[in-house]
């Protein structure tokens, strides 16, 4: 296994450690009502590092002519595995939180309806990353290469940008509830820009290649089903 395949699998080996961190309190005691907890800092760390496995492995990959059909299946994967998990990672701590869904003491806004959008956001980004794996395994099948486009490269960079914050807001509270709604307020307009990238990609993406479908029910017709 060369070393961008080595690159690819230790982004998926972080996911489930990435996860770990998620959800797990690392709590200590600096004294009486003073608790520091610094796990989603963690979490955010081995986020960032299996991010830029993803640079380097299609870098390295690319640059040293050491393509293989192992890279090409899995590094799609792997990126879709770590963006999904992180997702889904976030709505669920977010739902969980009463005293940002509920408290009204909470800097006075109730985060429910922001809870609401992300979570819509986060079922409709991964819907269409399903979509389009499926869409472009079609488009394989024909001897058809979907290059990423301007508003899909849109759509990752944001989402990074915007899971980033998320999980950062998550302890930053602990330091100031103001710089909590800064760091909150970024990652969810972000998010949305990638939500609405994503689906004028997705759209963008049929209408360019719509002969795939085309061919599928030519093959259909010549095989007579």
């Amino acid at each position: 296994m060369n070393l961008p395949n080595k690159l690819t699998m230790l982004r998926m080996i972080l996911i489930p450690v990435f996860l770990i961190f998620m959800f797990l309190e690392i709590q200590h005691g600096v004294g009486p009502g003073i608790i520091v907890a610094f796990n989603d800092y963690i979490a955010l760390f081995i986020f960032f590092v299996a991010s830029i496995t993803d640079f380097f492995d299609g870098y390295i990959a690319r640059k040293r002519n050491m393509v293989t059909d192992f890279g090409k299946l899995f590094d799609p994967v792997a990126d879709k595995l770590l963006v999904c998990s992180a997702l889904i990672g976030l709505v669920y701590r977010y739902c969980t939180w009463d005293r940002f869904l509920n408290d009204e003491s909470f800097f006075s806004i109730s985060g429910a309806p922001f809870v609401t959008a992300l979570a819509i956001g986060v079922i409709i980004i991964i819907a269409r990353e399903l979509f389009i794996t499926a869409f472009r395994s079609m488009a394989a099948k024909n001897s058809i290469i979907i290059a990423a486009d301007m508003p899909g490269k849109i759509k990752t960079f944001t989402q990074m940008i915007g899971i980033s914050f998320l999980i950062a807001a998550l302890d930053l509270v602990i330091m100031d509830v103001v710089i909590f709604y800064i760091a909150f307020f970024i990652g969810f307009v972000a998010l949305m820009v990638g939500v609405i990238m994503a689906i004028i990609s997705c759209i963008l993406y049929l209408v360019k290649y719509k002969v795939v479908f085309s061919d599928m029910g030519q093959k259909k017709e010549e095989k007579g089903e």
